[in-house]
């Protein structure tokens, strides 16, 4: 399945997916992935954790980042060496760069539309957060960056937009980073 993605018109000149990971249109929250596994699952704990308190740094230039890496970032694993987890600077530069209009709806669900400086726009539907065996409701988007220190997720919403360290084990939603070489 070829997957596409949007300019926004970012100074970094990342290019952001049309949907989640697992996802096949922009409105279906996809898949959930505690940070750094490549597979979602039916409990998300520290048990059955791939990575929580574990250093799975591959270099020191790319301490506790795996963008990119397919062992480690669930976009690349799944979709291909052209696509990654999006890093914490990205997610920031989204929310910073963009305008965001909270509770848009798109074909029934409630999320974020992101609008870029060129005028082009994402959706990004409001998704759940998975933790032991409960799948918890939220009215705002969480989704996972590359870059952690225990785990960095994006909070979206308009009155608190964050980016907060959190532990690896929960599960949170993947959207998607390409970047277009020159």
């Amino acid at each position: 399945m070829k997957h596409e993605s949007v300019d926004l018109g970012l100074p970094s000149g990342s290019l952001w997916a049309t949907c989640n990971i697992g996802a096949n249109s922009p409105e279906k929250c996809g898949d959930y992935f505690a940070w750094g596994e490549i597979k979602p699952k039916d409990e998300y704990s520290g048990e059955n954790s791939l990575t929580h308190n574990k250093n799975i740094a591959t270099s020191k230039n790319r301490l506790w980042n795996i963008s990119g890496n397919p062992k480690y970032d669930a976009s690349t694993a799944n979709w291909g060496e052209e696509w990654r987890m999006p890093t914490k600077d990205e997610m920031l530069e989204l929310i910073t760069a963009c305008k965001l209009e909270e509770d848009a709806v798109l074909n029934g669900k409630q999320g974020l539309k992101v609008i870029g400086t060129n005028g082009n726009s994402i959706f990004l539907p409001y998704n759940c957060v998975y933790f032991e065996k409960q799948r918890i409701e939220k009215t705002y988007c969480n989704y996972w960056t590359s870059s952690a220190f225990e785990g960095i997720y994006l909070s979206f919403r308009l009155e608190d937009l964050r980016v907060i360290p959190t532990s690896r084990l929960v599960g949170y939603g993947i959207r998607a980073v390409r970047r277009v070489e020159n």
